[in-house]
Formats: C-alpha cells, structure tokens, sequence
C-alpha cells in the first residue's frame, strides 16, 4: 500500500521530514492501523506517535478525519500538533 504522508510543525522535526512517501508492506484499512504498523516497522519515535494520537489532528486527502477513517491506496494523510496562538 502506498501512502503521502504530510508533517507539520514539531512533527516535522522531529521525524526530520515534511512529505514522504510510504510504501507498506500490507493493506491497512485506517490511519490508525498505518501508525500502528508504523510503530512496529520503525520504533522510535513512531512509537511515540501511536501512543500519543489523540494529541494530534488528521486530516485524510485535505479533509480534517478521525484516526479510524478508512484510508485507500494513494491517499495522502496529514498530521499536525497541537497548535496554540493568540
């Protein structure tokens, strides 16, 4: 499964990259499994990420999406901090 993968911010730095393409060795049907596989393959940080998921908005194909959306071949995913402004 091929995936976009969009950083922002704080992600963007520490994972050291804002856009990114993912080729997954298996079919997973939500963000939330992407991120799991992910912790899985990588360690580290993705690790860090899945147990932290909830902290983060994302938004599936530009459209703002629950980690247990459905995600498809090609679709681009977009994950961003928490952001605070005043």
């Amino acid at each position: 499964m091929n995936l976009k993968l969009l950083f922002f911010a704080s992600l963007r730095e520490r994972f050291e990259f804002s856009q990114k393409e993912i080729t997954l060795s298996k079919e997973v049907r939500t963000a939330e499994e992407f991120l799991l596989d992910m912790s899985k393959q990588s360690g580290g940080e993705w690790v860090n990420l899945f147990e932290n998921k909830n902290m983060y908005k994302l938004a599936i194909n530009q459209e703002l999406s629950s980690w247990k959306d459905p995600i498809h071949e090609g679709d681009e995913l977009a994950i961003f901090p928490p952001i605070t402004g005043g």
